[in-house]
């Protein structure tokens, strides 16, 4: 979907391990989004804090926290990302349910497909419908 370059939808994606989060940076461009890929939620955090974001995309396991913990320090602050998806190798019924109940628009479990990443950000651009790309900074 073309858009103006104004309402490019900005994702920022946090996961250690480089490969990875290259890839998810790669596929994400290629399909027209903006991505910046940092390797532990204190960097995402400072990312977050620097600049607008309408998407992050953090992995379960990370160095400093977990994806888990990394969710509430965004909920702390709404304005920083709305909408989160989780990927994870480790999904659960329970880790699903405590996701949702934090508000992460979806758990992605590893390994996934990029049609599959892509259907998840797409339906998280969607169901925020406006106010995906209206948040200034």
């Amino acid at each position: 979907m073309w858009r103006p370059m104004a309402d490019l939808i900005r994702i920022l994606i946090v996961d250690d391990e480089p490969s990875v989060a290259d890839a998810l940076r790669l596929i994400l461009e290629e399909n027209g989004y903006e991505a910046v890929a940092v390797g532990s939620a204190k960097q995402g955090i400072e990312e977050l804090y620097g600049q607008r974001f309408d998407i992050t995309i953090t992995d379960l396991r990370l160095p400093d926290t977990s994806g888990l913990d990394f969710v509430r320090q965004i909920r702390e602050n709404e304005s920083l990302c709305s909408t989160i998806i989780l990927i994870t190798a480790y999904r659960t019924p329970q880790l699903v349910a405590e996701a949702m109940s934090l508000g992460v628009a979806e758990v992605l479990p590893k390994p996934f497909s990029p049609s599959a990443l892509l259907r998840a950000v797409t339906s998280a651009v969607s169901a925020e419908g406006q106010s995906v790309g209206s948040k200034g900074n």
